[in-house]
């Protein structure tokens, strides 16, 4: 899927008219969730997903609307069979979904899109807050958003000026936003919401190993929103032609490869290389390291043989447990499709508890 931030950043760059839908709250069942955005450029084909053509089809409209008025809406929709007009979406929860215009002419918003582009591409966390339309108004402020860096810099203003601007950027700095919700903050006597999204790079997905199973599981890496970056010390398989889809192919020796990657929690990392030298080569790497996620390829045979080698090099157990193998949800896989399918089926859950904060990973001391 693409990008939503980096597609606002081209459409406004273009000059081209655009709405920007996103879902800023849900009671009961949906099939997308808070934060959700359905980007409706005026002449081309949409982006993003809210969950549901019917839905979709009835937002786009209003989003057509926004974008000739050049003001922002709230609308709310129950998704029951009756209010959807039959379409057969009947999740009966309630979605209500902020529709604002993107104009090339507000001289705030090119800005703000680029900076979150950047801080996306370096890492950097951010966030982006949108006063929402209030309850006795139709039309969004003017300078309704303003982006807050991680240090607290900020591009763009607020009608209500800098007391809320500090509100908000104080509330921030305390809160470690992990994903998009409504915070109300108070200034001149009245209470204003605001749609807070946190500015994350996207997971980056280490694939090491320029085999078969890699080039099964890129494409669905980016699918899933991934970063991908492929591995090997092989030019011949590290080759950008095989993956016309990832971020990035390096060609490098597994055993020094760590040094020149930046490893983190929102670093995936997954072991398929074409033997266990290499396979232990690049563990014994990767449980040094914070990444959210490692992964490795093999039969429990090969790996209790491997975990064997490590705990009498000195490796501590409590370093091994972090590491999923077999890797990916058994689902019986036997080819490399079907093994990149029971992968990312993996990542996405992992990804899914780590930002919901079901699952702790277990202490690197």
């Amino acid at each position: 899927m693409k990008d939503i931030y980096s597609e606002i950043f081209k459409l406004l760059s273009s000059e081209t008219p655009a709405a920007l839908v996103t879902i800023i709250q849900v009671i009961g069942s949906s099939p997308r969730g808070m934060g959700a955005r359905y980007l409706v450029p005026e002449d081309s084909p949409t982006i993003g997903t809210i969950g549901g053509g019917c839905l979709e089809a009835k937002v786009w409209q209003e989003a057509l609307d926004c974008i000739e008025r050049g003001t922002s809406s709230l609308l709310s929709f129950t998704l029951d069979d009756e209010t959807m007009a039959g379409s057969g979406l009947i999740c009966g929860g309630t979605v209500t979904l902020l529709v604002e215009p993107l104009e090339p002419s507000d001289k705030f918003q090119l800005p703000i899109y680029k900076r979150i582009t950047e801080m996306q591409e370096l890492g950097t966390r951010g966030t982006l807050a949108t006063i929402l339309p209030s309850k006795d108004a139709e039309v969004l402020p003017a300078g309704s958003k303003i982006l807050f860096g991680k240090a607290g810099e900020k591009l763009g203003y607020l009608k209500g000026g800098a007391v809320i601007e500090d509100r908000i950027r104080k509330w921030c700095e305390e809160n470690l936003l992990k994903e998009a919700r409504l915070q109300p903050f108070k200034t001149n006597g009245r209470t204003i919401e605001f749609l807070l999204e946190p500015i994350l790079q996207n997971p980056t997905l280490y694939i090491f190993g320029a085999g078969h199973i890699a080039q099964a599981l890129s494409p669905l890496g980016k699918m899933a929103d991934f970063r991908v970056v492929i591995i090997d010390d092989r030019p011949m398989f590290a080759d950008p032609e095989r993956f016309p889809e990832v971020d990035e192919v390096l060609v490098a020796p597994f055993e020094m490869v760590f040094d020149s990657l930046v490893i983190n929690p929102q670093s995936y990392v997954v072991i398929v290389t074409r033997g266990h030298l290499h396979d232990e080569e690049v563990l014994e790497q990767a449980i040094q390291t914070d990444a959210g996620y490692i992964g490795m390829i093999g039969s429990r045979r090969k790996i209790a043989i491997l975990y064997e080698g490590l705990l009498k090099k000195g490796v501590r157990k409590k370093l091994l447990d972090r590491v999923r193998a077999p890797i990916g949800l058994d689902i019986h896989s036997e080819t490399p499709s079907e093994i990149a399918i029971s992968i990312i089926a993996q990542l996405v859950k992992v990804r899914a508890e780590t930002s919901n904060g079901k699952m702790q990973l277990p202490s690197m001391k």
